[in-house]
């Protein structure tokens, strides 16, 4: 899933909803912000604590500049250092990003996004996010991947920004900054009471409600496989459509 944040508030993001980010998504967390002109590239953080000492005091005494977060979980490559969020593009130009990025070639080593940034966006001209025809051709080739990119002067370009959400001049590429509760062991949603097994009501089967109020607000089970080529579903996205980014050749919703 992995979670991408861009805080443009001018105030700090709140240590408890940084900590859910982490927990829901703790393979690894980093952070991006410019400091005289100059990118300063955070990352490889492998606990929460880490993390918040070093965010925490830069935010501080930097005056809560914009910042790009990130909070990783595995899909390709290994889980170390190199492979954290942000990635710089440049000496200008860093970004995060969340989802899965299907057209570059799958690496024992690499992520998708490193590969992605290794193989096109070090390829293209140094300014190419202030062009609009690159941008529009770099959001068609992500599908629903969202890319946060930050520039030296603090200036920011989020690419598929409407598939996340803006909370208080805070942007969120999903919705694990809230608590995650697990529903009996088979599924995730995020503020949603929890039932385990050994509060689990009789009227419950696996991985649906039975018997429920049809006023209840909680989500329906979302699928883990490709209904076409059984492969693991990754994005919200994907979950939610029941098909992988490869097999679904129809529109994208946005």
């Amino acid at each position: 899933m992995c979670i991408a944040i861009l805080n443009n508030s001018h105030s700090p993001i709140k240590k408890a909803t940084l900590k859910n980010c982490f927990n829901n998504n703790d393979d690894g967390a980093g952070y991006v912000f410019s400091k005289d002109n100059k990118l300063q590239f955070k990352k490889g953080f492998f606990t929460f604590k880490s993390f918040w000492n070093s965010y925490n005091r830069d935010m501080i005494e930097n005056k809560n500049p914009i910042t790009a977060i990130h909070f990783r979980i595995t899909t390709h490559g290994k889980t170390n250092a190199d492979n954290c969020h942000p990635f710089q593009v440049n000496k200008k130009l860093g970004f995060i990003h969340n989802g899965i990025i299907q057209m570059v070639s799958t690496d024992a080593k690499r992520s998708d996004t490193n590969m992605f940034n290794e193989k096109l966006l070090k390829q293209l001209p140094s300014n190419f996010i202030r062009n609009s025809a690159i941008m529009n051709l770099i959001e068609e080739s992500i599908g629903q991947s969202k890319l946060v990119f930050l520039d030296n002067e603090g200036r920011y370009v989020i690419a598929n920004e409407s598939l996340g959400h803006w909370v208080d001049n805070v942007w969120y590429s999903n919705d694990s900054y809230i608590k995650c509760n697990t529903y009996y062991g088979q599924y995730s949603y995020y503020g949603v009471p929890a039932y385990t097994k050994s509060n689990k009501p009789k009227s419950l089967t696996t991985g649906y409600f039975t018997g429920m109020n049809k006023s209840s607000k909680l989500p329906k089970p979302r699928k883990t496989q490709c209904t076409e080529c059984k492969s693991p579903l990754y994005t919200h996205y994907e979950k939610n459509n029941g098909l992988c980014t490869t097999c679904n050749t129809g529109d994208y919703i946005v």
